[in-house]
Order: structure tokens, then sequence, then C-alpha cells
């Protein structure tokens, strides 16, 4: 064929030349005639190849690899070449009955970008009834197959019936001596939408950087699972890997009506996902080295978790995962962190609308940082532990809960510090359902209960398979028991130097009930009482227990039943207390009393 090079950087192929239809028939001659096309422009010495507009019909289903139509099939792009399309230019995949097809496939090209115009695939047209049995998900807009420097930019790529893009490696790392991996691979500024799959799919690579897309509607339309936004998920078997995902960046994306979730990285490593607008989950799964950050993740319906772990990947200690600054609205529960080696901090969530959800949980999760975090207006917990070894909840906020500020459970060695609660229906809630108990310090907290407008409860509760240290905790407006436990043998119970300040609850500011040898010790506790009633410090079926050197009084007019009652209880040593308008009811047969003050 005569096609002389002109003089230009760029050859734009003229159809008529290659025998090209433009008006979306004759799929077998219109790839053939691209391909050639293409191919000739890079033998001639050309950079970059245009496709004018149009609608060309792609034959996708390739032959060369029976088992796995989608390699070697639709358009091929030789290395160290730009195709450019027109932005009216739309490559439309033949519908087929294939269980895979790609439309335009990479295999291990260096230096190629591709640019502009459309590509859609055959989902509304797909014929699944000929392989009923087949997930049928390997219909491909774009399949990098290995490779690097590739970059894929202002694109349309639509309705394909696997992924509008997938990255894998060629090859098994570890068995086959031709793997390859697609490296330094960039998607920017494209639009990707309804894949029946995955929007993006990374089963291998290196240097990815995924950046300002519009990543829509994965798996909507006869969905075959994992339905992500981009999924990175590489093949493994036990704790070895045949192909790795390796530091991923996903930046500047909006994530819009994906069926499952905006992006799950189910095992990657290295990944960086930040800065982007989602309507869904963002997982970091079984994934190490991550960090999901400045995000901003907005529901209206109020189901969903915003931000959710998974575990540990096998063969791996921890997973090393920073969750920082992102802003969550509307959804069920905002942060659900798991694993291993989690730090959650400067993280915003907001009007959580399902009172099973939770703002930020700890659940079966190991060294957990949860810190700076804000969680406001949301009908369910602020805070959960949960199953859980060594999590530090370290200064955070909860405002206007339904349920209690914090709850732990099941977990050893947490530690609450500086935690600031108000309006919550309750402050602490510390229990045990399993066998092993819970160990809490609960220290410095700030829990005002004098805003909360419905029925409030405990202040903070612990129940009597949970080893405490309630420590210089400020409490104020209690309207029920301010620092209510339950205790057995054998357990620590710790209450000291907290303040607790202008309660107006008509039972007890401390209740403990069972258990031996706690300490009750260096409490300051004040009444703000408008008619007589109450009780400072409450002793029920213990024995042995402390009590010293605590103030207990009303400022008002209003006397209390008792500063101190431990007539229920069995040798309390009562010693150095204070007690302003409130006399001691203690247990003379066994109690010590000695050096306290009665002031009526």
């Amino acid at each position: 064929m005569e096609n002389e090079p002109k003089k230009t950087t760029c050859y734009i192929i003229e159809p008529s030349a290659w025998g090209i239809r433009t008006d979306g028939t004759d799929a077998v001659k219109t790839t053939d005639g691209l391909n050639q096309a293409i191919a000739y422009a890079k033998n001639a010495g050309y950079p970059e190849v245009f496709i004018p507009k149009g609608t060309y019909l792609i034959q996708g289903v390739g032959t060369a690899y029976p088992a796995s139509p989608e390699k070697g099939a639709g358009i091929h792009v030789p290395s160290h070449l730009k195709l450019t399309l027109d932005h009216e230019a739309e490559l439309k995949v033949e519908p087929n009955s294939s269980k895979g097809y790609s439309c335009i496939y990479l295999r291990k090209v260096e230096n190629v970008t591709i640019s502009g115009g459309i590509i859609t695939g055959d989902l509304d047209q797909h014929d699944f009834s000929k392989l009923p049995k087949s997930t049928q998900e390997w219909g491909l807009g774009i399949y990098i197959h290995g490779g690097r420097n590739i970059t894929i930019e202002n694109m349309k790529i639509r309705k394909c019936t696997g992924d509008c893009i997938l990255l894998g490696p060629v090859g098994l790392l570890g068995v086959d001596p031709d793997y390859d991996k697609p490296e330094k691979v960039s998607i920017r500024n494209c639009q990707l939408d309804g894949a029946r799959r995955n929007n993006i799919s990374i089963t291998g690579g290196e240097g990815v950087f995924v950046e300002n897309n519009e990543i829509t509607n994965a798996g909507t339309v006869k969905g075959t699972k994992p339905w992500a936004g981009i999924d990175i998920e590489g093949y493994g078997e036990g704790d070895i890997d045949y192909e790795e995902p390796r530091k991923v960046v996903i930046r500047g994306n909006v994530f819009r009506g994906n069926a499952e979730s905006s992006v799950l990285s189910f095992n990657g490593y290295e990944v960086i996902i930040d800065g982007n607008h989602s309507d869904n989950t963002i997982s970091y799964g079984n994934g190490t080295d991550t960090v999901i950050s400045n995000n901003v993740l907005l529901r209206t319906d109020n189901a969903r978790v915003a931000i959710a772990g998974q575990k540990v990947s096998n063969g791996l200690d921890g997973n090393n995962v920073t969750i920082v600054g992102n802003s969550i609205k509307g959804f069920s529960s905002g942060i659900d962190a798991r694993g291993k080696d989690v730090v959650v901090t400067g993280n915003t969530v907001s009007h959580l609308g399902s009172a099973s959800g939770t703002g930020i949980g700890v659940w079966d999760a190991e060294n957990v940082l949860i810190a700076e975090n804000a969680v406001h207006r949301g009908q369910g917990l602020a805070y959960k532990v949960d199953n859980s070894k060594d999590v530090q909840l370290l200064n955070n906020k909860a405002y206007q809960s339904d349920r209690y500020g914090m709850e732990v459970g099941k977990s050893q060695e947490v530690v609450l510090r500086g935690n600031v609660l108000s309006r919550c229906k309750g402050g602490i809630q510390i229990t045990n359902r399993g066998t092993t108990g819970t160990q809490v310090l609960a220290e410095g907290n700030h829990i005002d209960c004098t805003g909360y407008t419905g029925q409030s409860t405990y202040t903070i509760s612990f129940d009597k398979s949970s080893d405490v240290a309630i420590k210089s905790n400020y409490i104020r407006g209690a309207r029920n028991i301010a620092i209510y436990g339950a205790s057995a043998a054998g357990r620590s119970v710790k209450i000291t130097d907290n303040e607790i300040v202008d309660s107006t609850g008509v039972t007890a500011a401390i209740q403990l009930d069972g258990g031996a040898r706690a300490e009750i010790a260096g409490n300051r506790i004040t009444y703000d009482r408008t008619a007589d009633g109450g009780y400072g410090i409450i002793l029920l079926n213990t024995v042995d227990a402390l009590v010293a050197e605590n103030s207990i009084g009303s400022h008002s007019n209003f006397a209390l039943n008792g500063s101190i009652v431990t007539e229920k209880a069995n040798s309390t040593k009562v010693v150095n207390n204070l007690a302003i308008k409130g006399i001691l009811k203690l247990n003379e047969k066994t109690d010590t009393n000695l050096g306290n003050t009665v002031i009526v």
C-alpha cells in the first residue's frame, strides 16, 4: 500500500486507505486495518498515531491463547508510540459470547501513551448463555500485560464485561523465567464507568499512578464480584505471592456508584490512597504499608463502612497502615481498623445513621493507635475496641452520640487517655463477653453529660470480668451513676483521683458490686442537688476494699443520704475521707473507720 511518510510528527490514519470502517461495522477488517496502520506508522518512524472521529467496531476475542481469549486480541500499540484518538472516536467491542476479550492489548511494551476517545465494551449485548458456568469476567477495555512507562489519559472507557483497565504481569513470580510486571503506569484524567467486575484491576505491578479520574458504577449491571472502583489484588497461595501489586498511588479521583467499594486493596504493598472523593468503602484489606489520607467520604443513606480493614497478609507480621486526615459523613460506620500495627489519627466522622454502627472501631487487632480523631452526631457508638490487644485511644473527641462515647470488650492492654466525650448517652463502657477478660486503663478523660437531652446511662461502667484502672478522669453533670462496676475475686479494680462534679442523679457517684481488694482513693465528688438524696460511694458485696482520701459533698443546700456506704460490704478500710452534708454508713462489725471527717 502506498502511504508515504508525511512531514509531521503525527501519522493521521485515513480509514479508507486501510479498509477501516467508521460506521461501527465489519469488525475484522476494521481491527486489522487499524493494526496495520499503527504498525506502518511505527515502522516509518512516527512517534504518534491519530485515529479520527468515527465508530470503530473491534474484534476483541483473541485466538492465540484459547484458554485466555483476552490475550493478544484487539488493537496493539507497539513500544515508543503515542496513540491519540479524536474525542469523538469510539472503539466499540463487537458483541460476543466469549469469557474474555480486549479492545486494546499491550504486552511488554515500553514508552506507550494512549490518549483521548472512547472505548465501549459489549456488556449491553453480551451473550452470557453460551458459557453459563463461566464468570465471563475477562472482557477488558485495555489490558496492560507487563511492560513499563505506560500512560492512559483523557479516555472514556465503559461497559466491559470484566474491567475497564486491567494491569497484570506476564507469567508468575518465582515460577516463570519471563515474568514481567507492569512498571511506571499512569492512568489519569479518564472516565471509567460501568464495568461488570472492576473499573480498574491491579493484579501485579510496581509504580502505578491512578490520578484525577472519574470512576463510577462498577458491578451495578450483571455484576461479578468484587465490584470495586479499583481492586488491588494479586494472586497467591498461602504466604507465597505469585503476583505482587506494589507502590500504587491512588490520588485525586472521584468514586461514585461502585457497587461494593471504591477502592479495595486486598493485598497491595506500599499503597497510597490520598485526596479522593468517595461514596463507598475504601479498604486496605490484607494490605501492608498503606496510607489512606485526606479523602472525603460522603453518603446520604447511612449505609456501609467508610474505611475498612481485614487482617494481616499470610506470612507477614503486621499491616503497618496509617489512616489520617479523612473526612467521613453519612455512612453506617466510619473506620473499621483490623489487623496489626494500625494508626488512625486526625480523622473526622459524623452523622452516622445506624444505631449498630461505630464511628471508629478496632476489631481483632493488635498494636493500634487511635489519636486526635473527632466523631460527632451519630446514632451508634463513637469508638469501640473489641477482641483486640495493645490498643490506645488518645486525645479523641466524641460529641452527641446516642450510645456510649467509648466501649471496650474482650480486649487486653487498652489505654483510654485524654479523650473528651460530651453530649453522649454514656461515657465509657468496659465489658467482657469472652473468656480472657478485659484490661483497661481509663485516665485523664473529660466526660461531660450536661448537654445530652435523652435518658442517660452510666458515665463509666465495667463488668465483673474486667481489670480496670480508672484514674484522674473529669466527670461533669452525671444524671445516673457516674462510675459503676461489678467485680469478682481475682480482678483488679482501682478508681483513683477522679473528679466527679455537679452530679444531679438520684443514685451514687461511685458504686462497686463484688470483688476483693478494690482501691477507691483520692476522688473528689460534689453534688448539685435540688433535693435531699443520693450517695457518694457505695460498696456492695465487696471484700477488703480500700476507700481512702476521698472528698464527698453537696455544695447546694441539700444533703446526701450517705457519703460512704459500706453496710453490705465486708472488711472495708475507710480511711482519711472528707464527707460534707452526708454521713458514713459503714459495716460496724468488720470495717476500719480511721481519720475520717464528717461535716453535717
